[in-house]
């Protein structure tokens, strides 16, 4: 099997010529300097700049070449394997109040945002399916529904019937269903929220790695190879990418676990096919430990992912074979599945799956941590910091600001994740 011929990042191939921006040449002075052009820099870009801000932005290579251009695309409110009231007990009444109240608007927030600008990223808000694939987890997953509900979210609870005839498999068993999520290009989404940046004034330049962080005084120097700007605020936007700069910040890299995913693109599907699969065109992504998701194309096809278990060795025709396998066996209307693309990007993982704000200084933050809810997380989380800059109420927030707190044992952590999925593979198969 030729992998080379298929290793190709789709979302670049299906959007428009993307707006381009030069190096940083000279020195510049600015209110905020945000290092990385990815989602929730530009979402806080944007914001500031909306807000009468002077904002640069640093990017080290282009806008969207790390993780928000590179995942699956969908657009979900939810967390990962965390209910709202697991985020209470985890984060107490006040932050984990906002927090669920964040994310249970997080995709609404990302619509809004594309039709207020007009963003031009294939995005469709068809909801969100996240079905039960073991019965003993349909009680649990309906609980989540009256939760979310009660944060104001839009979910609601599909039988076993009724997910089967909408997912168009009998492999699940209920399903919670929120029609505020759905699918996007990622790639496209990125890149458009750049030039909507640009265009309101805010100053991007791509191939600008920040060499150092300098403090003098109240500002902040930020050297580059061939520049430097001085700001009053640093928001260190790497999230996933935090080797990205020079390792700036070893403590927050420390902070977080790198989870390598794969997303792969199938041919287009056929007509006929597509009525029986996801025939709304839904989002959807699983109860499983080995987490299975889909979504349709602009042009039909299916876009999955995954993990390589134990280690990334022949990752790639691995996963080929794998992921293949899976979809026919839950969608046997496929027949044969066939991959024309495949591809990796890096998810910022925490210890409890919640994201940080970390104070580097008294003028430098660093927020990350997505863990893997990418595209409504960090939309939402820029935006708000973007207020936050501005108006200095800590209530704007939905967690504390804090220290970075390095993992223990983090080089073996880093390999955690891969290391245990054939345990939590097993835990799939056996849940009934």
């Amino acid at each position: 099997m030729d992998t080379q011929a298929l290793d190709v990042n789709y979302w670049p191939v299906a959007a428009a010529p993307a707006v381009t921006f030069d190096e940083l040449q000279g020195e510049l002075d600015c209110d905020v300097a945000i290092i990385g052009a990815g989602i929730m820099g530009l979402s806080c870009a944007l914001t500031l700049a909306e807000l009468g801000r002077r904002v640069i932005v640093l990017e080290a290579d282009t806008p969207a070449a790390g993780a928000s251009g590179r995942n699956g695309g969908l657009i979900v409110p939810s967390l990962p394997r965390l209910g709202p009231r697991d985020v209470l007990r985890l984060m107490g009444d006040t932050h984990g109040e906002r927090m669920v109240s964040m994310v249970a608007q997080g995709a609404q927030t990302v619509f809004d945002l594309i039709a207020r600008h007009g963003l031009s990223c294939d995005a469709i808000q068809s909801g969100w399916l996240n079905p039960a694939h073991a019965r003993e987890l349909a009680p649990a997953l309906a609980g989540r529904v009256e939760d979310w509900q009660r944060a104001g979210g839009r979910a609601q609870w599909l039988n076993a019937q009724e997910t089967r005839a909408r997912v168009g498999s009998a492999q699940f068993h209920g399903a919670l269903f929120d029609a505020s999520g759905g699918h996007l290009n990622p790639f496209a989404y990125t890149n458009e929220l750049a030039r909507v940046a640009s265009e309101k004034g805010v100053r991007i330049f791509s191939g600008t790695r920040v060499e150092s962080v300098v403090a003098d005084g109240e500002r902040r120097r930020l050297r580059t190879g061939h520049g430097m700007v001085t700001t009053k605020q640093v928001l260190q936007c790497t999230n996933a990418m935090q080797g990205a700069n020079n390792d700036l910040t070893p403590a927050v890299r420390k902070s977080i676990v790198p989870l390598t995913v794969f997303q792969l693109a199938t041919q287009p599907v056929a007509d006929l096919v597509r009525k029986q699969v996801l025939a709304g065109n839904e989002a959807l992504s699983d109860t499983r430990n080995n987490l299975f998701a889909l979504r349709y194309t602009s042009d039909g096809r299916i876009v999955t992912g995954g993990m390589a278990p134990v280690s990334q060795w022949l990752a790639k025709p691995r996963l080929l074979r794998s992921l293949a396998r899976r979809m026919e066996r839950i969608f046997p209307q496929l027949g044969t599945v066939c991959f024309d693309y495949i591809w990796r990007g890096s998810a910022a993982l925490t210890p409890d799956f919640l994201p940080r704000l970390f104070r580097i200084d008294d003028r430098w933050l660093a927020p990350l941590g997505c863990n893997g809810r990418g595209i409504a997380m960090s939309t939402s989380m820029g935006a708000r910091l973007g207020r936050f800059l501005v108006e200095n109420d800590p209530s704007i927030l939905p967690m504390p600001i804090t220290s970075a707190s390095p993992i223990k044992a983090h080089g073996f952590a880093r390999f955690a994740p891969q290391l245990l999925l054939p345990v939590g593979i097993v835990q799939d198969a056996m849940r009934r």
